[in-house]
């Protein structure tokens, strides 16, 4: 862009204009919305439960809203285009955070379903918008500035939530609303439309775009990466504050330490660099080779949570190089022609990260301690390092 050309441009323009800023302002409000509230959920879920197991079938339950929620989208999507369904997301996560406020049994788990299906909406339509207003070549970049936008987000999120928390169980719920409240006049006003629907119209078949989906390897390969990226996320938010509190440390340590985790995504942006200079291949790999050995130190040390928690906040340093690269896995995979279509199954991903390693972890804590929800994430971290292996030399 020559001198004049950038003089020309509006000062808002990155903030109202498709492109890298812009929908990095949308995933951190979004952020902003679900982060406040991420060390209360398992916390509130123990007190109304009872038992880490039941936290982890709750999750399960919220895990399979959040899979049917990602499954039905398209179809919201080809009656009311892509910019309806956007707002629809953001409103059910508003509502979503007003129900859990009621400190009921009722209230909290419908909006914690609402929750999941919300997330699975904004995630899957910011892809679509993404993949329609960002050329391949710049995804490597842009990508990297979306996870430090958001930073801010889930740095402040969870040390501020856990304290309001122990102010008043309702108040990070208040926040939540707020945020959602903030991201539906934002992007309302707008007036944004991806230019997919006609496309994702012809292609409206769920379960055969699935089957599509899972017959071309490298859609496959970026899938199972991600979900194992993330996997470690949902471990981390769901198990690490239930056991510090099993472990007899104060509330708020566990707002600390996800906010120790996250503040490295402030980094996210050197990582990416790092990420392009190695070759995303090499550097995947030895990021979940990262993730392996130090969640690996986490159930050694397990009786130790100040040695456990500093081995999480290490491990971190793993997830956070994945978070700033994985997705272009997938976006320089697949084609142009059915990006919506695929789109929607791979957002799956995370959605099937929050019901799958929960419904396992149900299973197994019925007979093992807490720490073998590390133990078996780090055993699926080093899988996914092996086959991150596998991932085109020139990617």
């Amino acid at each position: 862009m020559t001198v004049a050309a950038f003089a020309s441009r509006p000062w808002h323009a990155p903030v109202t204009r498709p492109g890298p800023v812009l929908f990095a302002t949308l995933f951190s409000i979004d952020s902003v919305a679900r982060a406040i509230i991420a060390p209360v959920l398992p916390l509130e879920a123990l007190r109304l439960l009872g038992s880490a197991r039941d936290v982890s079938v709750a999750v399960t339950v919220a895990g399979v809203a959040g899979v049917v929620a990602a499954l039905v989208l398209p179809g919201i999507i080809m009656r009311w285009r892509p910019r309806a369904t956007y707002l629809l997301s953001i409103a059910l996560l508003g509502i979503a955070s007003a129900l859990m406020a009621s400190s009921t049994l009722v209230g909290f788990g419908l909006g914690w379903m609402l929750r999941a299906m919300a997330a699975a909406g904004l995630l899957g339509l910011l892809n679509i918008y993404i993949a329609a207003f960002i050329e391949k070549r710049a995804l490597a970049r842009s990508e990297p500035l979306r996870t430090f936008f958001s930073a801010t987000a889930w740095v402040g999120g969870p040390f501020l939530g856990i304290r309001l928390y122990e102010i008043d169980p309702v108040l990070p719920f208040i926040v939540s609303v707020t945020a959602a409240a903030i991201l539906f006049v934002y992007f309302r006003a707008l007036h944004l439309q991806a230019p997919s629907p006609a496309v994702l119209r012809r292609g409206y078949h769920p379960l055969g775009n699935i089957r599509r989906f899972f017959s071309q390897k490298r859609l496959t390969l970026a899938w199972i990466l991600n979900f194992g990226r993330e996997t470690w996320w949902v471990t981390l938010f769901t198990y690490a504050p239930i056991y510090l509190v099993e472990a007899g440390r104060p509330k708020v340590e566990a707002g600390n330490i996800l906010s120790a985790c996250t503040a490295l995504l402030f980094v996210s942006l050197l990582l990416g660099w790092v990420g392009r200079r190695l070759g995303l291949r090499r550097f995947i790999a030895g990021a979940f080779l990262w993730v392996s050995l130090a969640t690996f130190g986490v159930v050694w040390f397990a009786d130790d949570p100040a040695l456990a928690s500093l081995l999480l906040v290490v491990s971190a340093v793993g997830a956070v190089s994945l978070d700033s690269v994985a997705v272009v896995t997938f976006l320089r995979a697949v084609r142009a022609f059915e990006r919506p279509q695929m789109t929607m199954v791979f957002s799956i991903y995370r959605d099937a990260a929050a019901l799958l390693p929960p419904a396992i972890f149900a299973v197994l804590l019925t007979f093992f301690p807490l720490p073998v929800v590390f133990l078996v994430n780090a055993l699926f971290a080093l899988f996914c390092a092996v086959l991150a292996l596998k991932l085109p030399r020139g990617m």
